[in-house]
């Protein structure tokens, strides 16, 4: 079944699902994005916060503000992972990989769009850190390309 749905290859169709699950993904981030822009307020700090809320932020760095300080530097990392997660999601032909990088590559691509429009990414959603959609899509790609092979190795 995943065959059919992820990547038919006995046609030699173009695999118009993962472009379609790739939009989807990405509209949901920048809905999310948008809506948290809209309806919450800016939080510099979560000073007595509890683990889980939904406070607007804005990150200038990489995960982690990692590059913080160098906002040019952290966009040329977003785009030459953007670029490369990209390639990768249009010639792998392995349904599990495939799936794990288009996550990967909705990810990326949905943090990038933030840096090219705004110069940040908008973070919502504060678990011990602050995230969003695009980046639960990366830690979901991440797992399902490890997953895939630990299976192989064990």
């Amino acid at each position: 079944m995943y065959d059919v749905i992820f990547y038919n290859d006995r046609r030699g169709e173009e695999p118009t699902f993962r472009w379609i699950a790739f939009a989807v993904l990405l509209i949901i981030d920048r809905a999310a994005k948008l809506s948290a822009v809209f309806y919450l307020h800016e939080t510099i700090a979560q000073l007595n916060a509890r683990f889980f809320s939904l406070s607007l932020h804005y990150n200038r760095g990489l995960s982690f503000s990692l590059l913080n300080n160098s906002p040019s530097a952290g966009l040329a990392v977003s785009i030459l992972g953007t670029m490369a997660l990209g390639v990768i999601c249009l010639k792998d032909k392995s349904v599990r990989a495939s799936t794990g990088v288009l996550f990967l590559w909705a990810g990326a691509a949905g943090n990038l769009t933030d840096r090219l429009l705004y110069g940040y990414v908008i973070d919502w959603f504060y678990v011990g850190v602050y995230i969003n959609f695009a980046d639960i899509w990366l830690c979901a790609g991440c797992l399902m390309i490890f997953s895939r092979y630990a299976k192989e190795v064990f």
